[in-house]
């Protein structure tokens, strides 16, 4: 069981952690970067190939143009002497075929007219940019010429109305990938950069969060560090401030109750001694019940006004609930006439305020016992859950209803039925119990059916 429970405490722990990080102020922010960068590479790849390549496009109706040009200044014929000395100058080589010997998908290739010395193997010449999208940029081009590849090497082909010649390059053009990827990588170093930049400017903000999560949890001494002098600074500031007025406002509070009971305990005190040196008297049972009353009223306040504010630590320790339980069931002199437990108590080790915790479990058993008008036992059931251990509180009373029930944890909700006799209590009992409950982080469950009975459920969870 223990095991179960650990096993379950860490998955809800692995997805409570990936809902903060999902969550958090900077994991968005790198997510936002991380968008921006994408599509940053992306519109620079776009906007440099369409760029470079439109760029190219006019060249090579340029290239194609001056092709043609010097073709037809070789003459026809053409004169080699002239081919060589271009060929020469131009650093490549070429292979000239007569028209009616051009590459055919039955025959091949014929027989070559003319080739240059370093003239590779005629290979078949495969079309990359026609003369017609050549001829889309404008330039007029008197001959036919297309780029293409022959082998591995790239290639021009360039016919006139008697001969074909094709140029052929013995060279690679080079990638344009590794500049695409040093930039790609500067990008994103810069955008990295620009992330921990962002995180340092935003440093303050952590603390605020941090800051506001420990005043929830009861911290009203420690204060923000204040960094730098900025809009973050001053919000700091504003927030150290009001936390020392909450501090002020509610010592002063605590003080005037303070004030206010020993105001109301001292004559109460006089009271009680009066009563004491009054002779006998059937009075004085009632006497004494009235300010018994009236001093329980003074503590069950001052207790419900410590348990509505989060800023007051709990004494938490470590107590197994078999324990627990027994301490409670002590506060009953005839627990054995009026509570039953049913099953077996887990032996499951609590980290709670244990004084707080018994005291409410006392008054479940306690209202339990003063309003169920039932002559059946209270029922003490533990059970355990995903989310905790429950405490159940069963009586066998007359039962609540839906109206009353949303009521009951109201302070100073009592209910009263016409012709039963009045208990004695304030309606500070359930308040009180709901508000130890839930200063765990537990919570207070109420079950009833008219003429059946109650069942008070108390959850606390495992942490």
């Amino acid at each position: 069981m223990a095991l179960a429970t650990s096993s379950l405490a860490k998955q809800r722990n692995r997805i409570s952690s990936f809902r903060k990080l999902y969550k958090s102020l900077y994991f968005r922010l790198g997510t936002l970067l991380l968008a921006f960068t994408s599509i940053l590479i992306l519109v620079l790849y776009y906007q440099f190939n369409n760029s470079f390549t439109l760029q190219n496009s006019i060249l090579d109706s340029q290239e194609a143009y001056y092709y043609s040009k010097m073709v037809e200044g070789w003459g026809s014929p053409p004169d080699t002497n002239l081919i060589k000395q271009d060929l020469k100058n131009l650093n490549t080589n070429c292979i000239i075929f007569r028209l009616e010997d051009d590459f055919t998908d039955d025959e091949g290739y014929g027989d070559i007219y003319w080739s240059s010395s370093n003239a590779p193997s005629p290979e078949v010449f495969y079309t990359s940019l026609n003369h017609d999208e050549l001829l889309q940029n404008g330039v007029f081009i008197p001959l036919q010429v297309d780029f293409g590849t022959m082998g591995n090497m790239i290639s021009t082909a360039v016919a006139n109305d008697e001969f074909v010649f094709y140029f052929c390059m013995d060279y690679t053009v080079p990638s344009a990938l590794p500049d695409f990827i040093f930039a790609s990588i500067l990008t994103i170093i810069s955008m990295i950069g620009l992330f921990f930049y962002i995180q340092h400017y935003l440093y303050p903000v952590q603390l605020i969060k941090e800051r506001v999560f420990a005043l929830e949890d009861g911290d009203i001494e420690s204060e923000i560090a204040i960094i730098g002098d900025n809009e973050l600074a001053s919000l700091s500031r504003a927030i150290n401030k009001m936390i020392v007025d909450i501090r002020y406002l509610l010592n002063q509070k605590q003080q005037l109750l303070l004030d206010v009971s020993h105001e109301l305990r001292t004559p109460l005190a006089r009271m009680q001694l009066l009563i004491e040196m009054l002779p006998e008297h059937k009075n004085i049972g009632r006497l004494k019940n009235e300010v018994s009353l009236l001093e329980g009223m003074i503590s069950n306040m001052l207790l419900s006004d410590r348990l509505s504010t989060p800023y007051q630590d709990l004494d938490i320790s470590s107590i197994r609930l078999p324990r627990l339980i027994s301490k409670v069931m002590a506060m009953f002199p005839n627990q054995k006439e009026i509570i039953t437990i049913v099953g077996d108590i887990p032996k499951i080790e609590l980290k709670v305020d244990e004084l707080k915790i018994t005291l409410a479990i006392r008054n479940l058993i306690d209202n339990a016992q003063k309003y169920a008008f039932s002559e059946q036992k209270i029922q003490l059931l533990v059970t355990t859950d995903s989310d905790g251990i429950l405490i159940h509180i069963k009586d066998f009373g007359p039962g609540i209803s839906a109206e009353n029930i949303k009521k009951l944890t109201t302070p100073f909700y009592r209910i009263i039925k016409e012709g039963a006799d009045k208990r004695p209590g304030f309606g500070l009992g359930l308040t009180i119990c709901k508000k130890i409950i839930e200063s765990h982080n537990g919570s207070l469950s109420i079950s009833s059916e008219l003429g059946k009975g109650s069942t008070f459920s108390l959850m606390l969870p495992f942490n």
